[in-house]
C-alpha cells in the first residue's frame, strides 16, 4: 500500500487476472478506461458473488474516517487555490501568510469580495462538522463560516460581526433570514477555534470550547466554504471537514502511497490508443475524467475488503468481488474484461471491533472444545456479536443472528462461562443489562441466545465500568460504575435487587471494578479510588463485605486511570487471586491473596510502561491468567505498541517474551484453553492495531511447554 503510484512491479497479479487478496488488508485496484463521448464524473461499483452491482464508497480504514483536515501552520505547500471553487472573487487574493511565529492561509475579500468553498471527497449529508482555527484581522466583520452551499445566493452560514457578535444566517436565493444572534468572545488579533456540527437534526456551534448556540437543522452540512466582503479578510491556521461514516464492506480508503490526484502513468497495456494520463485516487468517490475524446487513461484505487461491516455484513472465503468504472449516468464507459479478486479470511482472523473497557469478553471453552468471543461487526454499528470457532481458533464465524441484544454501544461488557451459559453484564450510560448466551453444549437450545436486554440496574453513568461474578446456586452480584461504585444482586429466583453502593462514606470516587469467584463463594472484588489508590475486599456468601484493604498507591489520579485494575485470575487448586495493576508510571504489579491469607508482597511484572487509555479505554492493554499455579501476563508495550508476555516462575517474573510486533495494539483479552490433545494454552483475542475501528481482532495462542 505505500508503493509509489506507478511502480511497475509488486503487483500480485497481471491485467485482468483474478488474484487473492486478504481480509482486512487494504489493496490497490488499477483499472485502464477508454474514453468516450460522455466526459463526466467516473464512479466506481463493486458486486459480491454476482449480486447486484453498488457504488463503492469512501470511508477509510481501519477507522472509518471521513475527515479532511487542511494544516496550513505546517506546511506551506498544504493545498492551494486549484483545490477550492471559486464562485466569486479573485484566486490572488487567497495565498499563504506567516507571522514571526506562525504561517496561516490568508483569504482577502479584494475591492470584490471572495466567496470560495471546499467540494469534499464524499456526497453531501445531514451530519458532519466544519471545524476552523481562525483570525479576524481589524475590521474584519460580515466574515462568514459557509456550510450547505449550493451557489451564491443559497447557503448557511455564521457571520463574524466584529466585537464578538455572531450571526446564524439562512440565505435561501438571495433572501438572508437571521436565525440568531449570539454574543462570542471572538477578539480581532487571536485565534479562536469555531466548530460547527450538525447531528441527528440538530446544530451546535461551538467557539473556543463554549457552545454558543444549539437548535434544530434539518438541511443538509452540504460543502462548507468561506465568504469575506470587500476590503476585509480573515486568516486561517487550520480547517477541518468531517462527514458522516460507515463501514461498508468494501470501500475506497486513503492511500498511503501518493497524494490524490497524483498523475498516473500509462503501465496497462490494453488499448493502442493514445494516453492521457488519469489520476490516483485516495478517500474519494467521484473523479472528474479526462476530455479527450479517443483516448485513455489509467486510474487508480486503495481498497479494503472487510471481513465484518455495518449491517452486519459478513464476508467468508472465497467470495468474488467484482469490480467495474461507470460514468455518471450509470453507463459503463470502459467495456472490457471486470477486474475481480477473491477473498481470503486468514487463519484466527476475526474482523470487527473490540468491545470497549472489557472485562473477560472470551474466548470461552465449551466442554466440546468450541471457542466463543464478544465483539462488534464494527466501530459505526455497535452490536452484539457471539463469534463461534470449531477448530480451535482458525475459522471464526457469528451465532445466532436474528436474535442478538438490541443495546448497543458495547462499553464495560463482563461475562462469565457457567456450564452451557455465558453471562454477561452490560453498562450503558444509563443502566447496566444482563444477556444470556448458550453455547453448543447446551442439551436443548444450543448456539442461541436465551435472555437479552435484561435490566439489572437504573443509573446514571460517569464512566462505563462493569464486572461479575456468579455463585453456585445461580444469582449473580454486577458491580458497576454509576456517580458512585455500586453492586446489585441476582437472586436465584431471576429478580435483580436494589443497587447498593460501595464505601458511601467515602470523599473519593471508586471506580474500574474487577470481580471473580472462588472458592466457597467467596467473591473477590479489586477496584480503584481516585486518590490514586487501589483497594480489595471480599463479599462472603451471606451478603455482606469485608473490610477494604489498600493493595497500593500511585495509580494516579484523574479519569484515564479509573481501570488500573485488569481483571482478576483465579487458580481453584490452590485457592489463589492474583490481581495485577498498573500504577502512573505505566508499569504492571502484582498480588495474590492465597486462601484466608494477607495479600503478598507486590511484584513487579514489567519495567516497562505498558500502554493506557487507548482508544479511551481507561485500561491497561493488559491481560492476565492463571496455569497451573503459574500466572502469564498479556501486555502491549507503550513504546513499541508490540504484544509481550510474561509468566511467574520460582524465580519470580521472567524477562517478557515478544509475542506480536509492528502493530499499534491497544486490547487483549483471553482465557485457558484445552487443545485436542490434552494440552492447555494461553488462547487470546488481540487488536492488532485498529485504533478502535474495525478489521483487526485476531486469535493467537501462548503455549506453555518450554517457556
Amino acid at each position: 500500500m505505500a508503493a509509489m503510484l506507478n511502480a511497475d512491479k509488486g503487483w500480485a497479479g497481471a491485467s485482468g487476472e483474478e488474484v487473492t487478496v486478504k481480509a482486512d488488508e487494504p489493496f490497490r485496484l488499477r483499472m485502464e478506461i477508454l474514453q468516450g463521448t460522455d466526459n463526466g464524473k467516473i464512479l466506481l461499483e463493486v458486486r459480491r458473488n454476482g449480486g447486484e452491482w453498488k457504488l463503492l464508497e469512501a470511508h477509510d480504514f481501519p477507522y472509518p474516517t471521513r475527515e479532511l483536515e487542511l494544516d496550513f501552520s505546517e506546511n506551506l505547500a498544504v493545498e492551494m487555490p486549484d483545490s477550492w471553487k471559486f464562485i466569486y472573487g479573485s484566486k490572488e487574493n487567497f495565498g499563504i501568510s506567516s507571522d514571526s511565529d506562525r504561517r496561516y492561509l490568508r483569504i482577502s475579500g479584494g475591492t470584490r469580495g471572495l466567496m470560495t468553498v471546499r467540494p469534499l471527497p464524499w456526497p453531501v449529508s445531514s451530519d458532519g462538522s466544519v471545524a476552523a482555527n481562525i483570525r479576524l484581522p481589524r475590521r474584519a466583520d460580515k466574515v462568514s463560516l459557509l456550510w450547505g452551499v449550493t451557489d451564491q445566493t443559497t447557503y448557511h452560514a455564521a457571520r463574524f460581526m466584529g466585537s464578538g457578535q455572531m450571526e446564524l444566517l439562512n440565505v435561501v436565493a438571495g433572501k438572508e433570514t437571521i436565525l440568531a444572534r449570539v454574543m462570542t468572545k471572538i477578539a480581532s488579533g487571536t485565534f479562536h477555534e469555531i466548530e460547527i456540527d450538525a447531528e441527528a437534526g440538530q446544530l451546535q456551534i461551538v467557539v473556543d470550547g463554549n457552545q454558543v448556540f444549539a437548535g434544530p437543522f434539518l438541511s443538509n452540512l452540504g460543502e462548507p466554504g468561506v465568504k469575506v466582503t470587500r476590503g476585509r479578510g480573515v486568516d486561517i491556521e487550520q480547517i477541518s471537514f468531517e462527514g458522516l461514516s460507515r463501514t461498508p464492506s468494501v470501500s475506497i480508503i486513503a492511500s498511503r502511497g501518493y497524494a490524490n490526484g497524483n498523475a498516473t502513468s500509462d503501465l496497462l497495456k490494453g488499448s493502442l490508443s493514445p494516453f492521457v494520463p488519469g489520476i490516483g485516487v485516495s478517500l474519494q468517490e467521484t473523479i472528474q475524467g479526462t476530455k479527450s475524446v479517443g483516448t485513455h487513461s489509467e486510474y487508480e484505487w486503495p481498497l479494503v475488503v472487510r471481513r465484518t461491516s455495518d449491517g452486519p455484513e459478513v464476508t467468508e472465503t472465497g467470495d468474488v468481488f467484482q469490480f467495474r468504472v461507470v460514468s455518471s449516468d450509470e453507463t459503463v464507459p470502459y467495456t472490457g474484461p471486470l477486474a475481480s479478486v477473491r477473498l481470503e479470511v486468514p487463519d484466527g482472523h476475526l474482523g470487527g471491533t473490540f468491545v470497549e473497557t472489557p472485562g473477560r469478553i472470551g474466548p470461552w471453552q465449551a466442554s466440546n472444545g468450541d471457542l466463543y468471543f464478544i465483539m462488534e461487526p464494527s466501530e459505526t454499528d455497535n452490536k452484539f456479536m457471539m463469534m463461534k470457532s470449531t477448530d480451535g481458533g482458525k475459522i471464526w464465524r457469528e451465532m445466532d443472528s436474528m436474535n442478538r441484544p438490541q443495546t448497543g454501544d458495547l462499553e464495560a461488557v463482563d461475562s462469565r462461562l457457567v456450564g452451557s451459559r455465558i453471562h454477561i453484564v452490560h453498562q450503558v450510560t444509563r443502566s447496566v443489562r444482563h444477556h444470556v448466551f448458550q453455547t453448543s453444549d447446551h442439551p436443548t437450545a444450543p448456539d442461541r441466545w436465551v435472555l437479552r436486554d435484561e435490566i439489572a440496574a437504573t443509573a446514571d453513568s460517569i464512566a462505563q465500568m462493569a464486572t461479575m461474578a456468579v455463585r453456585s446456586d445461580g444469582s449473580i452480584i454486577a458491580f458497576f460504575l454509576a456517580d458512585r461504585l455500586h453492586y446489585a444482586v441476582r437472586g436465584a429466583d431471576g429478580i435483580w435487587a436494589p443497587p447498593v453502593e460501595i464505601d458511601p462514606d467515602t470523599v473519593s470516587v471508586n471506580a474500574g471494578p474487577q470481580a471473580i469467584s472462588g472458592k466457597g463463594d467467596v467473591v473477590h472484588l479489586a477496584y480503584y479510588s481516585d486518590d490514586g489508590h487501589l483497594w480489595y475486599r471480599k463479599m462472603l456468601p451471606n451478603g455482606s463485605l469485608s473490610e477494604r484493604q489498600q493493595l497500593a498507591s500511585g495509580a494516579g489520579t484523574d479519569r484515564r486511570e479509573y481501570g488500573a485494575v485488569l481483571p482478576l485470575a483465579y487458580d481453584a487448586a490452590t485457592d489463589t487471586v492474583v490481581i495485577v495493576y498498573r500504577l502512573k508510571d505505566g508499569k504492571l504489579w502484582e498480588r495474590r491473596i492465597v486462601g484466608t491469607s494477607q495479600p503478598t508482597t507486590a511484584a513487579l511484572v514489567t519495567s516497562t510502561s505498558t500502554i493506557t487509555n487507548a482508544v479511551d479505554s481507561q485500561q491497561p492493554a493488559a491481560d492476565v491468567m492463571v496455569i497451573g499455579n503459574r500466572p502469564i501476563v498479556l501486555f502491549v508495550d507503550d513504546t513499541t505498541r508490540s504484544l509481550w508476555s510474561s509468566s511467574n516462575g520460582q524465580n519470580g517474573w521472567q524477562s517478557p517474551v515478544l509475542r506480536v510486533q509492528d502493530i499499534e495494539g491497544s486490547w487483549v483479552r483471553g482465557n485457558i484453553i484445552r487443545k485436542s490433545d490434552g494440552s492447555l494454552v494461553y488462547g487470546y483475542v488481540y487488536d492488532a492495531g485498529s485504533k478502535g475501528g474495525t478489521g483487526l481482532n485476531r486469535y493467537a495462542e501462548v503455549i506453555f511447554d518450554g517457556e
